[in-house]
């Protein structure tokens, strides 16, 4: 529990510091899967009861290709010889629903009222007709509940409901049969949805990649150092190249900057700091936050940069484990 309340601390602070900033850079570090206590690799797929949008099949393809650091994390078989576990379960709804309601819209091709121009001999319209528009507001849903069972004991070692729907506006220009969705279209629909659920499924029962978008120091904070005009514009040079994910000109060059200013400058170590997470480097981006923390009292900063260090250390822990789950 503590570690998923860090995580969704981590998720909160991150959009709260990506409002604050307009320049950030998108980190992914590995997370382990749901299941802590077992090691899933080797797996068997029981269709899924009631499964008429591809439910199985989609999450089969998942789990044929998933790869995490090049490495495929799953084996899939056809008996229960072996395996880890037996992925089972149920698509509990499949359904469309509808909101009806007609759009107003004024008919230049048809007109209510004319006033006739003496002058001109002609009739002008005042009002013109207004059309009412049948239309439809539609929510495809589907929901499926998905169950991982230990194949001697039976014991269940994950079980969840995943739910997700899709909106769709739909008006018609001539009289349409409302309620009415061709089985086809359906199909299409929620057969995507239960796509997206298959990913969701994935993520849970699989090492994964979490994504953060991280604030970028833009530029050289006037009350810490004596900095020259020079140093100030390569900063703001280096931090467009981190902007643009060019990470190791932009590494080379802070590497740089940083030995000029005799290590410091709490904005260049930040920066490399956020760099070498980046990279994956999540000790030596953690070192280099808790340096940056030494180098300034600003409250702003103190804050960014704690918040750099705690995300560390969490991904950190998080990395081991998901390490330790794969093949």
């Amino acid at each position: 529990m503590k570690n998923l309340f860090s995580i969704g601390l981590i998720i909160i602070l991150s959009h709260f510091f990506t409002a604050c900033s307009s320049k950030k850079l998108t980190v992914r570090t590995l997370h382990p899967s749901k299941i802590e206590k077992e090691k899933i690799n080797v797996v068997k797929i029981e269709r899924f009861r009631n499964d008429d949008v591809n439910q199985t099949l989609s999450l089969e393809n998942k789990i044929v290709n998933k790869i995490v650091d090049n490495k495929r994390v799953f084996t899939l078989k056809n008996d229960i010889f072996g395996v880890d576990a037996i992925i089972t379960g149920e698509v509990l709804n499949s359904s469309v629903s509808f909101q009806t309601y007609y759009k107003e819209e004024i008919d230049y091709s048809r007109c209510r009222y004319y006033r006739y121009d003496e002058k001109h001999k002609k009739k002008d319209c005042i009002e013109y007709s207004i059309r009412y528009i049948p239309c439809e507001n539609r929510e495809y849903n589907v929901t499926t509940n998905v169950q991982l069972i230990q194949p001697i004991t039976n014991k269940i070692i994950f079980s969840k409901t995943y739910d997700k729907s899709s909106f769709d506006n739909v008006c018609f220009d001539r009289p349409y049969p409302f309620n009415m969705v061709l089985s086809s279209e359906k199909y299409r629909v929620n057969s995507q949805i239960a796509n997206e659920i298959a990913n969701d499924i994935i993520d849970d029962i699989s090492p994964h990649y979490v994504y953060f978008n991280i604030n970028i120091i833009e530029e050289l904070d006037e009350n810490n150092l004596s900095y020259t005009k020079e140093q100030r514009k390569r900063f703001e040079n280096i931090v467009e190249l981190i902007s643009n994910t060019n990470l190791d000109i932009a590494k080379t060059q802070l590497e740089i900057l940083d030995k000029e200013l005799n290590q410091n400058s709490f904005e260049v170590i930040y920066n490399l700091a956020l760099i070498y997470e980046a990279l994956g480097k999540l000790q030596i981006a953690n070192n280099l936050y808790n340096e940056a923390k030494m180098k300034t009292t600003n409250i702003e900063y103190l804050d960014l940069i704690n918040y750099g260090i705690n995300r560390t250390n969490l991904n950190l822990e998080e990395k081991i484990k998901a390490k330790s789950q794969l093949p």
